[in-house]
């Protein structure tokens, strides 16, 4: 199979994995915040920030045997692959009883920390810790993961995703309705997340099989292991130091929130946060798929290829973000008053403006954070990670005393824009060579003109045809669908692009033919 259609084999399956979950989030988003009701919902929130945390635990592994699976692969040194992922097992052994002993620990300060009702306590110290040995599971697992995403078969880890992503949603839907409450909703998450490792586990010896290699630990005296821990220290500490940042950047906002207002305003924010969300992992996934083929072009020294990728990758990022962005702000605040109800549209709606704008215009950072794992050299994003957080996390608690959720969201924004839009791009286009004026033109001016007459529409449609409820709202995106397709297709891609996208789509609807 050649580059482009693998890569476009990943992204689509990204894309499905991702659409099924963000519709069933949509529709369960109303039910769940009508269920538990502001203050529980906001404290769900903040509980699953809180632990989010742990995931930090992993401490970049994962990315590190995403990295030599492909590398050593594609070199066929099968001993240096053997040596990295039993190193890997052992390291993820441990690992997941510390995740459960540090949220047994969270469970215990969350009253200390928080502004909550004091009845709230004794359930939320139990989901802590039902979220820990979620998060726990997960992390034991992830060398699997890392197996199948290495190998580069997106499409299996998105399929098992996708079936217990509807799982999951009969159970909540069964057991809120019930009258079971958040309780219920940290069950679930930790028996779907069981049920979804133990798949990806499965797939992950299946295809190193096909590739005539044997998933197994091989038990090693502790000095031997030393070089190769050492090995994935020096890949995965600098992986380490961005995902602490993106912590920080992306899951303290509820938290401030929680320790200067109160747990009711979080949903305001969390409402347009879960919407951002959705933008971010829409982009976040496209690119993941980038590192191990980016890898794999650095092994073979194909400096002309990650060029492109550069390139291409950040062009169509932003195509994929720029119609989103445009939607949230032309049509946000009407959009969350037909889903969540018209008294989060007003606060809601800010904050979505201020937080697309930022999401919109650091869209490229995806890419090149996805080309500098692939090529080793993601200290650059990891130190630009932890100024931004730092600059992320003072602002905030600022503004916010006097600005309330909006203060949060400019804390949020102002650092994205000034690090992850001009500094990051202009550092990584130095090491690339590449000329500023060049990617300039492929990655913001070409995806912004084709977007420019969708937006236009949707500001026209908002303003003289407002819809009177969702159901003609999503008509409305439909109808205005066609206009970006046509720009996104005859103004952003390139003949041969153009070419190429549609035999991959013909393969996927024959139709088409």
């Amino acid at each position: 199979m050649s580059i482009g259609k693998r890569v476009a084999k990943n992204v689509f399956s990204n894309w499905a994995n991702l659409a099924v979950n963000i519709v069933i989030s949509f529709f369960l988003a109303p039910f769940i915040v009508k269920s538990l009701g502001n203050t529980w919902y906001g404290i769900w929130v903040i509980m699953m920030q809180f632990t989010g945390y742990l995931y930090l635990l992993d401490f970049g592994v994962r990315e590190s045997v995403i990295r030599y699976v492909s590398k050593f692969l594609a070199s066929k040194e099968s001993e240096s692959l053997d040596e990295i992922l039993s190193a890997s097992l052992l390291f993820y052994s441990g690992i997941g009883f510390i995740a459960l002993a540090v949220s047994t620990a969270l469970a215990f300060g969350f009253s200390s920390i928080f502004n909550v009702d004091p009845d709230v306590v004794p359930v939320a110290k139990i989901v802590i810790v039902l979220a820990g040995l979620t998060i726990g599971q997960t992390l034991a697992f992830n060398v699997y993961t890392g197996v199948v995403m290495g190998l580069q078969r997106y499409d299996i880890f998105n399929k098992i995703g996708i079936v217990f992503a509807f799982i999951r949603l009969a159970l909540i839907l069964v057991f809120l309705n019930l009258g079971y409450g958040i309780l219920a909703l940290a069950i679930i998450q930790l028996v779907i997340g069981l049920g979804n490792n133990l798949l990806i586990y499965r797939a992950s010896k299946i295809l190193l099989g096909e590739h005539g290699y044997q998933l197994r630990y091989k038990h090693r005296p502790l000095r031997e292991q030393i070089p190769v821990f050492r090995s994935l220290y020096n890949y995965s500490v600098h992986v380490v130091v961005n995902n602490l940042g993106q912590k920080a950047i992306f899951y303290t906002d509820a938290l401030i929130i929680g320790v200067f207002m109160n747990a009711a305003s979080v949903t305001f924010y969390a409402i347009a946060g879960n919407l951002i969300e959705y933008l971010r992992r829409l982009i976040l996934i496209s690119n993941t798929v980038l590192n191990p083929l980016v890898s794999e072009l650095e092994t073979k020294k194909d400096t002309a290829a990650i060029q492109t990728v550069l390139m291409q990758g950040g062009r169509l990022s932003m195509l994929m973000a720029l119609p989103i962005a445009a939607i949230y702000l032309t049509m946000g605040r009407q959009f969350i008053g037909h889903w969540m109800g018209y008294e989060y549209a007003a606060l809601s709606g800010d904050v979505l403006f201020i937080l697309a704008v930022s999401v919109a215009l650091s869209t490229p950072q995806n890419t090149i954070s996805s080309i500098l794992y692939g090529i080793s050299r993601h200290k650059i994003i990891a130190n630009l990670r932890i100024v931004e957080a730092i600059a992320n996390f003072a602002i905030s608690i600022v503004l916010v005393q006097s600005l309330g959720i909006i203060g949060v969201a400019l804390g949020t924004a102002i650092p994205q824009i000034v690090i992850m839009t001009i500094v990051l791009p202009l550092m990584v286009l130095r090491l690339l060579k590449l000329p500023v004026g060049k990617y300039v033109l492929e990655t913001y001016v070409r995806p912004v003109a084709a977007t420019a007459p969708f937006a236009a529409a949707c500001y026209a449609v908002n303003t003289y045809i407002p819809a009177s409820s969702l159901l003609t709202l999503m008509v409305q995106f439909a109808l205005l669908g066609p206009v970006y397709l046509a720009g996104a297709w005859f103004i952003a891609l390139h003949t041969r692009e153009r070419r190429q996208y549609g035999q991959v789509l013909r393969s996927y609807l024959p139709a088409l033919s």
